[in-house]
């Protein structure tokens, strides 16, 4: 419990000093929001008491906490472009981006684990040899390319989906899904590949200490000492891995959603940066950072719980 309270005053710290970098560098980077806003044909006079509406010309630590208290109580402020709240515009979008990176990383794990398993089951046959030379090459392909791929073959040439169709969530969810699946596929595939190496290696590192023998000699089958006693040690490296993974998922959506013409946060927040809409990009790029925060924080504290000799570490 001392080592999670560290962590976690740790995590704090470490989303309160990004909130501040974030701000400082919207602050920072040139442009006007309120010439954005009005153009450049607009009189100094309107620019001014724009920026006076908008509380630009307040001082910036001023301007800091009344954004990071507002953030906090789940007030995103308003967007510069459409004048509606923040809050509004993100959770109308945030079930897309969200459903689509649960699929992704349950495609990671889904992939990953029977075929790590089944490498080091069969470790230096063919098939073992033809899956990492696969492994190899999805790992190089970035989810970008891997979309333009999945469209052609499976949307263009077998017509298995519509390349740009959507369905809403509130509509069928059914067929929300299923404009989901190849998105969250093209984001998957790179990063189950190297799921699929790391765990084979964890794997082979594992069967080759003395417990394994012991187990062995217990008349426990090769699959038996892999999945009930090599595949527990070995998931330490492998779950950092999935947390990262996560994290890199989630921001690799926003990708997918402009190949696949998703309509989730991603577009919404290529859009503000190009209309110069700060207070969504700010929000949005601080729940990210949340969220990886988060999640990495909830990894390290479940490998400590596998490994109570890493909490022991910790402690000293």
């Amino acid at each position: 419990m001392k080592y999670a309270g560290k962590k976690l005053i740790s995590m704090i710290l470490a989303l309160l000093a990004a909130s501040f970098l974030f701000f400082l560098v919207f602050d920072v980077i040139p442009g006007d929001p309120a010439i954005a806003k009005l153009g450049t044909n607009a009189t100094p006079e309107r620019l001014e008491a724009l920026r006076e509406e908008m509380g630009l010309n307040r001082p910036f630590f001023i301007r800091y906490f009344d954004w990071l208290s507002g953030f906090i109580r789940g007030d995103f402020g308003e967007s510069y472009s459409y004048n509606i709240p923040v809050s509004d515009m993100i959770m109308s979008k945030l079930p897309i981006s969200l459903a689509m990176t649960a699929m992704s990383f349950v495609m990671v794990i889904l992939i990953s684990i029977p075929l790590g398993l089944f490498c080091a089951r069969y470790e230096g046959r063919r098939l073992d040899t033809a899956i990492c030379a696969v492994s190899q090459i999805m790992m190089s392909v970035p989810p970008f390319f891997s979309g333009i791929l999945i469209t052609l073959l499976f949307g263009i040439v077998m017509g298995i989906f519509t390349p740009g169709g959507f369905v809403s969530y509130d509509k069928s969810i059914t067929g929300f899904m299923a404009s989901l699946f190849f998105p969250a596929l093209s984001i998957a595939i790179p990063k189950a590949a190297m799921s699929v190496k790391l765990l084979r290696s964890s794997l082979l590192t594992e069967k080759s200490k003395d417990y394994t023998r012991t187990a062995y000699s217990r008349g426990n089958s090769h699959m038996q000492v892999l999945c009930r006693h090599v595949l527990r040690n070995s998931m330490i490296p492998v779950l950092t891995f999935f947390g990262m993974a996560l994290a890199d998922i989630l921001t690799g959506s926003i990708i997918a959603e402009q190949v696949f013409g998703i309509p989730g946060m991603g577009r919404i927040l290529l859009t503000s940066i190009m209309n110069r809409d700060y207070p969504v990009v700010q929000a949005i790029i601080m729940l990210m950072a949340a969220v990886v925060t988060v999640i990495n924080f909830s990894v390290d504290i479940i490998c400590r719980k596998l490994d109570p000799r890493i909490e022991a570490e910790g402690a000293v």
